[in-house]
Formats: C-alpha cells, sequence, structure tokens
C-alpha cells in the first residue's frame, strides 16, 4: 500500500468484479441502441479502459476534457471544456464515464452542455465510485459500481494534484492535520 493512502476501500478484485457488472449493464440496457461512450479524462481511464474490455455491444468512443478541481483538494464554482467531443452524438445515446461523483457539479454542467448544445437522444452517467455525501447538486448516475464514504480517495483513476491515478485499488488519502 502506498504510504500515502490511509486505508483501502476497494480492492483490484473488487473493482473488476464492479466493472464486469457495469459492462453486463451497459450491454443489457443499449442492446439495438446507437450508443456513444464518453469518458471525461483524465480519471475515467483505469474505468473505461477496464469497462470498454467487456462490452459486447457496438458503441462509438469519445473522450472529453473538463476542469473541475484547482490546487489541491477544491473543486471551482464553473467547470471549463479544454476538449470537446469529435464524434456526431445527435440522436444517439451518450453514455458519460467518470471515476467518481461527488460534488456532482461538473457532471450536471457536462449533462446539460451535451443535451443543450448537440440533441442526443439521452445523455446518462456511468461512474465507478459515487460519494452521495458530497453532493452539491442532485444528480444521479444511471448506474453507479460502487457507493462510497465521504473521503478523499486516490486511484484507480482518482488524484491528488495528478498524482497516484495510477493505483490499482482506491484508497483514503492520508490529507495532513
Amino acid at each position: 500500500m502506498d504510504h500515502r493512502v490511509e486505508k483501502i476501500l476497494l480492492t483490484t478484485e473488487e473493482i473488476q468484479k464492479g466493472i464486469i457488472e457495469a459492462a453486463k449493464w451497459v450491454d443489457k440496457t443499449y442492446q439495438n441502441k446507437e450508443l456513444v461512450l464518453v469518458g471525461l479524462l483524465k480519471g475515467c481511464l483505469p474505468f473505461f479502459g477496464q469497462m470498454i474490455s467487456h462490452i459486447t455491444i457496438d458503441c462509438l468512443v469519445d473522450f472529453m476534457t473538463v476542469s473541475s478541481f484547482q490546487g489541491k483538494t477544491y473543486g471551482v464554482t464553473e467547470p471549463q471544456i479544454s476538449h470537446n467531443i469529435s464524434e456526431n452524438i445527435t440522436n444517439k445515446h451518450v453514455l458519460l464515464v467518470d471515476e467518481i461523483i461527488d460534488s456532482a457539479l461538473t457532471l450536471k454542467y457536462v449533462k446539460e452542455y451535451l443535451m443543450n448544445n448537440f440533441n442526443p437522444a439521452s445523455v446518462e452517467i456511468i461512474t465507478l465510485l459515487d460519494k452521495p455525501a458530497g453532493r452539491k447538486v442532485d444528480l444521479k448516475p444511471a448506474y453507479r459500481c460502487f457507493e462510497i464514504e465521504n473521503k478523499f480517495v486516490v486511484g484507480y483513476g482518482c488524484d491528488y494534484e495528478g498524482k497516484l491515478r495510477n493505483l490499482p485499488y482506491v484508497g483514503v488519502f492520508k490529507q495532513d492535520k
């Protein structure tokens, strides 16, 4: 375990089982629909990469880069899109893929942005981690692999100052007191 981690919340094995179940849900939910998976970079990469390898239906893949954190652990008020989608999502079903929903400010912003600017058939959210206690806006994912406690977590895409995303587990970050 990394010395900056207080405790492990989810092991690699638990995460992999959760991701396989998420892929099954995607297959069932979007069968016979035009699906575009839109990953929110950079955090989605481990979850997205694992999940897509278990999805059996046809789908398009795209990415967006949206900044929601500035500095160490504090969110900004208005998310900024620095890389937009390139796929045509008009009349298609969009599934936003992210590693964690905390305040939900970024995902709410992105969902509304896509709905208002590209006319998709639907925009839903799938997440590896859901932290309902951190919500600042009302937003529920269509699917979540795990609900976690209201702690600052790292690993499996979740970072601290851009680091620790590569940990193969999800752990509580040791914050200086």
